[in-house]
């Protein structure tokens, strides 16, 4: 219980507390009822702005947590949008690979707990976290908005538009495959900015929670390391993870997979990389 003590240095805690408790509860009995594990899923776009909005309602006015606030939304508005275009919140939507994992774990009873520990538990307080740096810039002296300010918004919006882009080509890609348009064939998608990288969304999703958390460097006085990096290490980890499972999906489904594996970067991309023949 050690790191939620950080969050009572600040009157919002104790309403981020809260809502991440509630969602919590409510995500485990409805995977528990429904057998549907995708609830977090539906409130992973969401949850991170709306604990930027706590903040920002309940602790004295900045202007970086303003602009913190407005780029969290952007970055919510992006992925809501990707997630309803795609039928995620519809209520027998389930992440595909759920499924695939309750064959691997053949036991009703170890998946529920699984359910309560990692899909329930641990991806709440992971979304909480990785909004944390907010919380620590608005109970902590800080500087006035300045050049390290612009510089994390702009690599901010830099990478927001790289994983826009890599959604929209791999949105593009699907609708194609659905039709059977030739350049589909290997069923994956390896053309555009999936030449440099395997996942460049993922790529870009992790640098959009580091470069939050970067903004935290104008606190005083200045450490390059406080508790709120606990999220952007946790997300880091949290993907990787997940992309490893989606790849071992892909490598039984797919010929040609393993050798994209081969010739393409797993996330940082890479302009060395080449197209599967």
């Amino acid at each position: 219980m050690i790191p939620f003590v950080w969050f009572t240095e600040g009157n919002a805690g104790i309403y981020l507390l809260s809502l991440m408790t509630i969602t919590a509860i409510v995500c485990f009995l409805l995977g528990l009822i429904t057998e549907n594990y995708s609830q977090v899923d539906k409130l992973w776009s969401l949850l991170p702005p709306i604990y930027c909005s706590i903040v920002l309602l309940c602790a004295s006015f900045q202007p970086r947590i303003l602009l913190m606030t407005i780029l969290a939304w952007m970055w919510s508005i992006r992925l809501t949008y990707n997630f309803v275009r795609k039928d995620g919140y519809k209520w027998s939507s389930e992440d595909y690979r759920w499924p695939i994992l309750r064959k691997i774990i053949n036991n009703r009873f170890l998946f529920e707990i699984f359910n309560l520990i990692f899909i329930s538990i641990i991806q709440n307080i992971l979304l909480l976290f990785i909004a944390s740096p907010i919380f620590y810039i608005a109970y902590h002296q800080s500087i006035s908005l300045n050049l390290w300010d612009l510089i994390c918004t702009l690599l901010f919006l830099f990478f927001f538009i790289i994983e826009t882009t890599a959604d929209q080509q791999q949105w593009n890609f699907h609708i194609d495959k659905n039709t059977h348009q030739p350049w589909t064939k290997d069923g994956f998608l390896q053309t555009g900015l999936f030449k440099y990288s395997r996942h460049p969304n993922f790529f870009s999703e992790i640098c959009i929670w580091w470069i939050f958390y970067a903004f935290t460097f104008s606190v005083q006085p200045f450490s390059y390391i406080n508790w709120t990096i606990l999220g952007a290490i946790s997300l880091t980890l949290l993907i990787h993870i997940s992309t490893s499972f989606t790849e071992a999906i892909s490598s039984g489904k797919y010929p040609k997979y393993k050798q994209y594996q081969q010739t393409t970067s797993r996330l940082i991309p890479c302009w060395c990389s080449k197209k599967v023949d």
